[in-house]
């Protein structure tokens, strides 16, 4: 514990202040993105503007428009910017709006099958501090999946590259990184299909996870994704670390690390595994993770962290097929590289009831440890 110790002291040295932002302003902490509303085609072997939603005007766009049947898309409104209105009983019970109804589809991906296997995800990269957490990952043979902004696949190609050259799984997460219920059924194709040619540009693969931004979606936006082939996988409920409200000064590291301190205590008790939202677009989000919650999880028997393929089982998380993800095994096992067991939720036709709550696995990873693992680290830790 020692060593983890040393890392703790690390953090709290290296934390550094960043720029004020609000939940619904993402894409403006990695770019002050002036987005204009005066249509420009974007000229071949170009991209549209960065952190922006693209024009739908643009003649690719209208080409993927023909993807989809819009007679097929439910009708609901569009939101102001992904906020719940105030009388939530407004929103139609079919509309499963996860922001505001906790409303989670059949064809959701949210969990982990395996009892004590931990979907390790990543938002908003790459960005100039994702190589130190591929080097803290790579140094524990870890994977992980990678929810990658198209404008930053963009700007920051070879690290997107290296990223996937060393196996992690990459996804999309839209162009601008904007509230997908905000936008017309036009603009949501634009924003995963710009994304995804940006990621295919990169890495020579297609990627068909997504994830929408801040986890809001509905029917509406599912319906879209779905016939555009990709699988909406957001994260279990309440297990977002809020790392990303650090460098807005609203969370603290010791805040989110208390959250995962809490987690550790829970998951002994959960009927499933869990995925997390965990963000690495900024040096404090970047900081949390390598001296603070990995080098716990890493020290904890039996916490199995794994891509979200991996956890679900599906050997060809690309259109293409595999790419470089290599799946391990078949059942999960006590390392942070086990398999893990089949899918649990699967891409197809949307449904309009929520999803109920997953049935226990059997055969499930015994964590009884987990808890009192993690108070001897953390008492280490601080």
């Amino acid at each position: 514990m020692v060593k983890i110790a040393s890392l703790a002291t690390a953090l709290v040295l290296t934390l550094s202040a960043a720029a004020a932002h609000g939940p619904h302003m993402l894409e403006k902490r990695a770019a002050a993105a002036t987005c204009s509303t005066v249509y420009k085609a974007v000229a071949a072997g170009a991209w549209p503007a960065l952190d922006c939603p693209p024009f739908v005007q643009d003649p690719q766009v209208q080409t993927w428009l023909k993807l989809v049947d819009m007679t097929k898309v439910p009708v609901f409104p569009q939101s102001k910017d992904g906020v719940c209105p105030i009388d939530k009983t407004t929103i139609p019970a079919d509309q499963c709006w996860w922001t505001c109804q906790k409303c989670e589809a059949p064809t959701d991906i949210t969990s982990c099958p395996k009892v004590g296997t931990w979907g390790l995800t990543y938002d908003d990269g790459p960005s100039p501090d994702s190589p130190r957490l591929y080097d803290n990952l790579a140094a524990h043979n870890q994977k992980a999946t990678l929810f990658i902004v198209g404008s930053r696949a963009i700007s920051f190609p070879e690290t997107l590259k290296r990223a996937y050259n060393d196996g992690h799984h990459i996804a999309i997460h839209t162009w601008s990184h904007s509230t997908m219920t905000s936008l017309s059924n036009e603009q949501i194709v634009a924003e995963l299909k710009w994304t995804e040619k940006a990621i295919q540009s990169v890495i020579g693969v297609t990627p068909i996870y997504w994830r929408p931004p801040y986890g809001d979606v509905d029917n509406r936006v599912r319906a879209i994704a779905t016939q555009l082939g990709y699988k909406t996988s957001i994260w279990t409920q309440d297990f977002d670390t809020n790392d990303w409200n650090i460098p807005a000064k609203t969370a603290t590291a010791q805040s989110v690390i208390d959250t995962f301190k809490a987690w550790l205590v829970k998951i002994p008790t959960m009927k499933t595994g869990f995925i997390v939202l965990e963000h690495d677009l900024f040096p404090e989000e970047v900081n949390v993770s390598i001296s603070g919650i990995l080098p716990i999880a890493y020290a904890t028997k039996n916490l199995v962290m794994q891509p979200i393929p991996q956890c679900l089982g599906d050997a060809k998380p690309y259109l293409e097929g595999a790419g470089s993800f290599k799946l391990i095994g078949n059942a999960a096992s006590n390392s942070t590289t086990g398999g893990a067991s089949g899918n649990n939720t699967s891409a197809g036709s949307n449904g309009s009831t929520s999803k109920n709550s997953a049935v226990a696995v059997s055969g499930s990873v015994a964590l009884t440890s987990v808890a009192g693992i993690a108070a001897v680290a953390v008492v280490a830790l601080f």
